[in-house]
């Protein structure tokens, strides 16, 4: 007999396809969970039971909402790295210079995470509040600027690898799907010092990114500064000044970290 190694369990997966729906719902009813998970109603409310009873979900009425019993793990996730914490905290500088958004992001298992989000003083709040740029949520690497300028730094065998497992999905009419196209673009952010996203993520935001790496080469993660295209111009005298900002602050980031 073969050893084919660890195998998924389902009930974990549908768990956690549970959680998922009703933080995607924003909060959501035993049968709308049903419904969007093509699952018998006895099974889920089963699942449903045991989250709420250790504390995952909250049940307020017939509707089932995200329980803070999250929150620790989520911070524990986001403190583990003492490195983290140091470039979470140039966030806000950056932020107060550019006068628009800027975060932090690193990768894990292939995908951007963003841990600490934060806005300028001139920064519009309709855009940012409702767009994807809070902190915890995921991206994919290769359509946001942070998210390339960690894969310009990673070894080629890696970024196949990311692209293997998750494929070029395009956001919007801009995103960069063909994988020669993407090499091309890592070579380009390799030669800038900084990546940039032109619309590539949501349609209207433009941001440019740069990473930050230790000195034997690991990425440790990226900044990035970005804001809506009628704020941030596209001309390369503005990107150029943004993108020198950013790797001024990784400069001072890195000096003081290593």
């Amino acid at each position: 007999m073969t050893d084919e190694g660890p195998r998924p369990v389902k009930t974990t997966k549908t768990s956690l396809a549970v959680v998922r729906a009703v933080r995607d719902n924003d909060g959501a009813t035993l049968s709308e969970l049903a419904d969007r998970l093509k699952l018998a109603k006895s099974t889920v409310h089963n699942h449903l039971h045991t989250l709420v009873e250790e504390g995952f979900l909250v049940r307020e009425g017939d509707t089932y909402h995200v329980g803070l019993q999250f929150l620790p793990f989520g911070e524990h996730a986001r403190d583990r790295n003492p490195l983290y914490a140091a470039a979470r905290r140039r966030v806000y500088s950056l932020a107060e210079k550019a006068g628009n958004e800027a975060d932090f992001i690193v990768e894990e298992n292939g995908r951007a995470y963003s841990l600490e989000y934060a806005i300028g003083e001139s920064t519009p709040r309709g855009l940012s509040e409702s767009g994807p740029f809070r902190a915890g949520n995921r991206f994919y690497m290769h359509n946001c600027a942070s998210g390339k300028a960690i894969l310009a730094s990673m070894p080629e065998a890696r970024v196949r690898e990311i692209i293997d497992r998750w494929g070029l999905p395009a956001t919007t009419e801009e995103t960069i799907t063909d994988e020669t196209a993407l090499f091309d673009e890592l070579e380009a952010t390799r030669r800038r010092g900084y990546a940039t996203n032109n619309e590539e993520l949501i349609e209207g935001y433009r941001s440019i990114g740069a990473s930050i790496t230790s000195p034997d080469g690991e990425v440790v993660g990226a900044f990035s500064i970005g804001g809506p295209t009628y704020r941030m111009a596209v001309d390369e005298s503005t990107t150029d000044e943004i993108g020198h900002l950013l790797v001024d602050e990784i400069d001072a980031l890195e000096a003081e970290l290593f």
